[in-house]
């Protein structure tokens, strides 16, 4: 696990290097708040924080109530490092918003149990967040989480002028898939889906169950003639590959898409895409199934 420590002492960030390392922690060094914050603004940031209370700029209940204010969902655990001591400075630290606090000078012994605490929970809040975020069969993001991403998306290539595509795809005939081999058959069938999805789409593409056999894959980058090539890519994989129940039963299916591109004349938003992207799913259904419709 990575962690932060922010601390604009050079003294103080290399015995706290040394020291995490050989307790497996990987340390990301920052010299002052303002630069912590800059790496917590970065992608992927250290999720377990150790901060010094005393720096020049930005003190250390001022980086953690800078952080606390933060709206994005993440969860960061803070231990406060201090040469203050007593119950008034151990409350001043709590109500900025850190969950630990040691006195300086520390035993390293203390402070590898306080740390191993702090990763348990980051580690708990991470799973619990897995949990509230993922679809619990096939395990790609919920119909919450790809609306949150789906509206970061449009920000980014609003704030890029780049392309995005929306896809939205039905399975054909699920109904059938239940009431014939049962659900347990039916649930390979939905993961099978998503394998055949994540088989045909690049790593930064993301996919959510958006309800029943309905997925939605949104394409940052991609305009519409790329978003085409690849949704019949998606189909013909499905056709041509059949998911493998078990030894004696293969389902063969077909899945219709509809596609359709993010607008930059400011008409456009989350509810707009999906509408246009419903509405040529909705058209391929009534013209054939098995078949992929772009929406203007």
């Amino acid at each position: 696990m990575d962690i932060l420590l922010v601390d604009d002492d050079p003294i103080t960030r290399l015995a706290l290097c040394a020291a995490v390392e050989d307790w497996g922690f990987t340390p990301v060094v920052a010299k002052s708040g303002e630069q912590a914050l800059e790496i917590l603004n970065e992608d992927s940031p250290p999720h377990l924080l150790i901060i010094d209370w005393s720096m020049p700029g930005m003190s250390g209940p001022e980086l953690c109530e800078n952080i606390r204010l933060r709206d994005d969902g993440q969860f960061f655990y803070i231990l406060m490092l201090t040469g203050k001591e007593g119950n008034e400075a151990v409350i001043e630290a709590m109500e900025s918003g850190a969950d630990d606090f040691l006195s300086k000078p520390f035993d390293h012994r203390v402070l590898k149990v306080r740390l191993a605490a702090g990763s348990r929970i980051v580690r708990l809040e991470q799973t619990l967040n897995q949990l509230a975020s993922r679809d619990s069969l096939t395990q790609c993001w919920n119909r919450r989480m790809i609306d949150e991403l789906l509206d970061s998306a449009i920000a980014e290539a609003r704030r890029k002028t780049s392309n995005l595509s929306l896809m939205v795809l039905d399975i054909d005939h699920f109904k059938k898939v239940n009431d014939t081999h049962g659900h347990a058959a039916g649930d390979v069938a939905l993961k099978h889906m998503v394998n055949i999805l994540n088989t045909n789409l690049r790593e930064y593409d993301q996919v959510g169950r958006y309800g029943g056999e309905e997925f939605v894959v949104i394409l940052p980058s991609t305009d519409k003639d790329s978003a085409w090539g690849v949704a019949e890519r998606i189909r013909a994989s499905l056709q041509y590959h059949p998911a493998q129940v078990d030894a004696e039963l293969n389902i063969s299916m077909t899945v219709s898409i509809g596609i359709t591109e993010f607008r930059h004349d400011g008409s456009d938003s989350r509810i707009s895409l999906f509408e246009r992207a419903d509405r040529a799913l909705y058209t391929a259904k009534h013209s054939g199934r098995n078949r992929v419709v772009y929406g203007d």
